[in-house]
């Protein structure tokens, strides 16, 4: 399926949209644009498709294509490519916790970082018994994979500097890995 069409599937289905909020990937944010002008690094184009509560943007990045690579600007300066794709992406967004605590350590072996993810899902699951099962529904209707699949390949696209946000004044954001 083309990112287009994901997007159309996900303001069609509104159960979807509604829901995708929750996991902090919230369409509408994208009326007023990102809280800078960013550009990639040679230059290209960047089309913000979500925003999040902290001011963050989800940007397709390069020319119109059925599959284009997702980044993220966060709103404190952060932000770098997050997926090759909007389905991967997704799958990130609806499977982790958040971006933010995915990338807050180094990747390494893995297993410190999942066991600090399964914490803060914990966390999560205190306020929203039903997470497992949202993000079960989410997966079904959109064709998502799992997320722990994904960390490694979210930590490896982080770090790469073709796709670091540059504001129109020049200023390179920082990595989101540390």
């Amino acid at each position: 399926m083309r990112d287009q069409d994901l997007l159309r599937q996900i303001q069609d289905e509104r159960w979807i949209s509604e829901l995708l909020v929750r996991f902090d990937f919230d369409l509408r944010r994208t009326e007023n644009g990102p809280v800078e002008a960013v550009r990639l690094p040679d230059g290209g184009a960047l089309e913000m498709i979500a925003g999040d509560a902290s001011g963050g943007a989800f940007l397709l990045a390069g020319p119109p294509a059925d599959s284009r690579p997702v980044v993220y600007a966060g709103s404190e300066g952060e932000g770098g490519l997050i997926a090759a794709d909007l389905r991967t992406a997704l799958a990130l967004v609806v499977g982790l916790p958040s971006l933010h605590d995915a990338t807050s350590m180094p990747f390494g072996d893995g297993a410190a970082l999942r066991e600090w993810l399964a914490f803060a899902d914990d966390e999560i699951r205190e306020d929203w018994p039903e997470l497992d099962d949202d993000r079960a529904r989410l997966r079904d209707a959109l064709g998502l994979p799992e997320a722990a699949g994904l960390l490694a390949g979210l930590h490896a696209a982080a770090a790469d500097e073709r796709y670091r946000p540059v504001s129109d004044l020049g200023d390179v954001y920082e990595p989101m890995t540390s």
